[in-house]
């Protein structure tokens, strides 16, 4: 996502169903039907686009304040959350509430059982992805020194 970030393209549809995974189970991005270029700093996208389940709350909100690398930010808080719960943290029977939930930042983690249990860390993480104030948002620098992404070395 740093490469794609660094050449100023926003990939606005980042989802389960876009990563996929090289002969080498190297992770690969694909799709980028709805990705967009970021001409200049502070540039802020107004299309409404995307997956409903992975859009972020400033996608909904477009026609104020507009969206931009955040988004994909979030994007990967709910694909973390959708790998390890099973499900999307925002899904619904009706599109209209899922996104009511999204604006809400509005979703729990699963009760925890004897065959069901997620750190602490991977769960702060998902929270530090899915803050609703793009501006408070953990970013990919955050991501990456995150202690949920922490190399934990071996026993020799």
């Amino acid at each position: 996502m740093a490469y794609v970030h660094q050449k100023n393209v926003i990939h606005r549809d980042l989802k389960l169903g876009n990563l996929f995974l090289d002969g080498k189970m190297i992770l690969k991005i694909g799709d980028f039907g709805l990705a967009a270029q970021v001409f200049y700093t502070g540039e802020r996208k107004k299309t409404v686009c995307g997956t409903p389940n992975y859009l972020a709350p400033e996608v909904l909100e477009s026609v104020n304040a507009g969206h931009s690398f955040e988004v994909d930010y979030w994007s990967i808080g709910v694909i973390l959350y959708t790998m390890l719960c099973g499900r999307p943290p925002f899904e619904s029977r009706e599109v209209k509430d899922t996104y009511k939930k999204i604006k809400a930042g509005a979703f729990q983690f699963p009760g925890e059982s004897a065959s069901f249990r997620l750190s602490s860390f991977a769960k702060d993480f998902i929270r530090k992805c899915l803050i609703v104030d793009p501006a408070k948002r953990m970013d990919l620098q955050e991501m990456m020194n995150h202690d949920f992404l922490a190399l934990v070395p071996l026993p020799v």
